[in-house]
């Protein structure tokens, strides 16, 4: 059995992974905890400094530990960063694999301009009308309506919570990537707007044990845009990595 962690992105839920639930071999022990940043929890967390540590409470929380922990989006950011941590002090992680979804990412703190700060604000409420609309399949949602509900999500976020995120993101080029040896698949979509998947391919050439995916045609929800083949490229990469309840030959 491999544990395989869930962790959603700012202001969706577990939930967010309920389309791939019929796609599970047998064998895998899906865990999708409630985050800190989830939507109904913003203004609990919407203060904090330390988002890392919290991640850090949650996975040690898993029960056996996890074998590969699979981000989205700001999630993403948050287990870079507490990798990052980790092995800056010779004290890695205990996972042994990591998938980052859509991660937002920059290897040069150079590349954050001025001029960059008010499209990235503007294009939240679109990303957020784009999760609604894809959680809602078989319940079309008018266009006007659509953007009313995610105007309001975006003003439950508020100031502090976007400001959490964007601080996060600006800090990625800081990051010791260079350390982490954890194997790492990082998953880009190509129609994504919100985080371009070229990050992706950035981040997955700074890894050391890292390699990218960029899929076609999809942009930042492939968990929903693509279920069955979603869970079939986490699958590919559970069978390259051993059963932590299982000693490696020779060990």
């Amino acid at each position: 059995m491999k544990n395989v962690v869930l962790l959603h992105g700012l202001a969706n839920n577990e939930a967010i992974w309920g389309s791939l639930a019929g796609h599970w071999r047998a064998g895998v022990e899906i865990h999708a905890p409630r985050l800190p940043w989830h939507g109904g929890g913003i203004a609990d967390w919407r203060h904090e400094t330390d988002s890392a540590a919290r991640l850090q409470d949650v996975l040690d929380a898993v029960p056996g530990g996890p074998d590969v922990v699979v981000a989205h989006s700001f999630s993403s950011v948050v287990l870079l960063e507490l990798l990052s941590r980790r092995a800056a002090v010779a004290d890695p992680l205990d996972v042994p694999a990591v998938v980052f979804v859509n991660p937002f990412y920059r290897s040069d703190a150079d590349s954050f301009h001025w001029n960059m700060i008010a499209p990235t604000l503007d294009d939240f409420p679109r990303t957020m009308a784009e999760s609604i609309r894809l959680r809602t399949p078989g319940h079309p949602i008018d266009a006007e309506r659509l953007a009313d509900m995610a105007r309001r999500m975006t003003e439950w976020i508020g100031p502090y919570g976007w400001l959490r995120f964007f601080d996060a993101y600006l800090r990625t080029p800081l990051l010791r990537v260079d350390l982490v040896e954890t194997p790492a698949l990082v998953i880009g979509g190509a129609a994504d707007r919100s985080a371009p998947a070229e990050q992706a391919r950035h981040l997955a050439a700074r890894l050391p044990a890292g390699r990218s995916l960029t899929v076609p045609d999809c942009g930042h929800f492939p968990m929903l845009e693509q279920p069955a083949w979603f869970t079939g490229i986490v699958h590919t990469f559970l069978e390259q990595i051993p059963d932590r309840s299982r000693p490696l030959a020779g060990a």
